[in-house]
C-alpha cells in the first residue's frame, strides 16, 4: 500500500474492509486469480446485491446489504491485486465500471424498496419515493459523464498547448488530505453507505439511507455542474481575449 492511498482509504476501509482484503487477495493471488476478474465479479455481485432490494422480504434484503458490503471488500482486493501481483490493462476500467453499476442499480432499487415497506419518515406506497432513488442513481451517473466530458475536453485544449495543464483533484496524491476527496471518500459507496445499509436493512431505516443517498449524489451532481459550467466558461472567456 502506498501511503498516499493509505491516507485516502475512509476510516471504515482502513478498520476493516482493507485488512480483510489482504488476506483475501494473497489467498488469490496464490490460484492466480487476476485484479480484472475480480473487478467484473464484483460488478456482479453488486448488481444482484442491489436487485435483491426489489424483493418485498426482510431476508432478501438483508442479503443484499451484505453483498454490497462483499462489493467494497472486492473493491479493495482488485487494487491490492494490481498493485501487488499483477497490473492488467484496462484495470482502471474494470473497477470504474463495477462501481458505476452498482450506484445506477442501488439507488433506485432502495427507493422501490421503501415505496413497498416504507420506514421512519416515510409512507409505503407514495410513488415519488421511487423518483427519488432514480434521481440519485442518475445524479451519481451523470456527475461522472460531466465531469469525464469536462476532462476530455480540457486535455484537447492542453494538448494543443491553448490552456495550462490542470491539476486533477481526484488523482493528484498530494491533495488526498483536501476536503472534497475526504468527503467523497467518506460518504459515498466506498465508505460509510454499505455499512450503513446494512445496519439500515436490519432495523428498517432504508428510507433515510434513502433520503441520504439523495441529498448526497444529486446534490453533489448539482454542484459538480455548476462548478464545471464555470470553469468552462472562465476559460472560454480567457482563450477568446488571447485571440483579440
Amino acid at each position: 500500500m502506498p501511503d498516499w492511498k493509505r491516507k485516502k482509504d475512509p476510516v471504515l476501509t482502513r478498520i476493516f474492509y482493507r485488512p480483510v482484503s489482504f488476506l483475501l487477495a494473497a489467498k488469490m493471488a496464490n490460484h492466480s486469480i487476476s485484479a480484472n476478474s475480480v473487478s467484473y465479479f464484483s460488478a456482479v455481485i453488486g448488481i444482484i446485491g442491489s436487485f435483491l432490494f426489489l424483493v418485498n422480504n426482510f431476508y432478501c434484503r438483508l442479503i443484499g446489504a451484505i453483498l454490497i458490503n462483499i462489493w467494497l471488500l472486492l473493491d479493495c482486493v482488485d487494487g491490492n491485486l494490481a498493485r501487488s501481483y499483477k497490473k492488467q490493462a484496462f484495470g482502471e476500467f474494470a473497477d470504474g465500471i463495477s462501481s458505476y453499476l452498482l450506484v445506477g442499480f442501488l439507488c433506485t432499487s432502495i427507493g422501490f424498496s421503501v415505496y413497498q415497506t416504507g420506514g421512519v419518515v416515510l409512507n409505503a406506497g407514495i410513488p415519488w419515493i421511487i423518483l427519488l432513488g432514480a434521481f440519485a442513481s442518475s445524479g451519481d451517473s451523470l456527475m461522472r459523464l460531466i465531469y469525464q466530458k469536462y476532462r476530455s475536453e480540457l486535455v484537447k485544449l492542453e494538448n494543443s498547448n491553448l490552456v495550462e495543464k490542470e491539476e486533477d483533484v481526484r488523482n493528484d496524491h498530494s491533495k488526498v488530505s483536501s476536503l472534497r476527496v475526504r468527503i467523497e471518500a467518506e460518504f459515498g459507496i466506498g465508505g460509510l453507505l454499505p455499512l450503513l445499509i446494512l445496519v439500515a436493512a436490519i432495523f428498517n431505516f432504508l428510507d433515510l439511507v434513502l433520503i441520504y443517498c439523495f441529498v448526497y449524489y444529486f446534490f453533489s451532481f448539482i454542484v459538480s455542474s455548476l462548478l464545471f459550467m464555470k470553469k468552462a466558461i472562465q476559460t472560454s472567456k480567457e482563450l477568446e481575449e488571447d485571440r483579440v
